[in-house]
């Protein structure tokens, strides 16, 4: 039998969110208002995902989940939850993850240590993505994108992107390249062999990449591939419709990105299109056989 790329998908914890945050239609005064206020019962529970991705070359995990120390006795603990954020992104996410949901439990259940992980992507640093980083620290690298890195700066992500979470972790920041995938027409070809491609789609934040897992085939008949789309969406109902997430800070890029999934997703070489918080995919593995290569 040939080698394959195997991606685990792994619910990460919970976050009890309204409804406004995966169908708000843009960003908007009302839909924050919507987002703080609205009362639990009235929420929408979305699981928080990372992936495993085991490539015959590389230990690769993109994106963390949410920490323990969120949820220490594997429930919502509002107080648990202000120690790691801020009161308004506490309101926010409502989060909490189930016993041995924390990304170091999964792991450990499988025989993998944090440092046996070649890398880690951070598809972005907003709290749900990131906050698990605590328990990977050790892997091997750990890689953000430049443009997401650099424009934590800004304002906007100040409120959403607490440093906290992530500072004095060691991280490596890489560029993009010109290439023919995403809307922005950037990416970065992981292992440089055609397989992982971390694709920005700005929209929801500057330096956001979807991954794109493929088997390295250039003719598109021969060509079997899987897209994680991070948070560029949150449910197929977003490119199935045309309905933009309703959190981000550019509604026509996130526009833009969800008509680069649908496009994606209609391929015939698409295996899957894989969100970070669908509550209809439960955990799976993803298999993607891979050419023979020669000796």
């Amino acid at each position: 039998m040939g080698k394959s790329i195997r991606i685990h998908l792994l619910h990460c914890g919970y976050m009890q969110v309204s409804e406004s945050v995966v169908l708000g239609d843009g960003r908007s005064l009302k839909n924050a208002a919507r987002q703080l206020m609205t009362k639990t019962e009235q929420r929408v529970t979305l699981p928080v995902c990372a992936f495993l991705i085991e490539h015959p070359d590389a230990l690769i995990l993109v994106d963390t989940g949410w920490c323990r120390d969120i949820s220490p006795k594997g429930v919502y603990d509002p107080a648990a939850v202000k120690k790691v954020l801020p009161a308004h992104l506490a309101a926010v996410y409502q989060p909490y993850v189930p016993e041995g949901m924390a990304i170091h439990e999964q792991l450990a259940a499988r025989g993998i240590r944090p440092e046996d992980l070649d890398i880690v992507l951070l598809t972005h640093l907003d709290p749900d993505h990131v906050a698990g980083i605590r328990h990977v620290k050790n892997a091997k690298r750990i890689l953000v994108a430049e443009d997401e890195y650099f424009w934590n700066c800004r304002f906007v992500y100040q409120a959403r992107q607490p440093k906290k979470l992530f500072e004095g972790i060691p991280m490596e920041r890489f560029w993009y390249r010109g290439s023919d995938m995403g809307t922005n027409r950037w990416s970065y070809d992981l292992l440089e062999d055609n397989t992982i491609h971390c694709v920005n789609i700005p929209g929801h934040t500057d330096g956001l990449f979807s991954v794109i897992v493929q088997n390295g085939e250039l003719l598109e008949h021969k060509r079997k591939f899987a897209l994680l789309t991070s948070d560029a969406a949150y449910v197929p109902k977003n490119w199935e419709e045309d309905i933009v997430p309703g959190l981000g800070f550019d509604v026509t890029l996130q526009r833009k990105g969800i008509r680069w999934i649908k496009e994606q997703a209609a391929m015939d070489s698409c295996v899957g299109v894989f969100t970070s918080h669908d509550p209809e995919v439960q955990p799976q593995t993803i298999e993607i056989p891979l050419p023979d290569r020669e000796p």
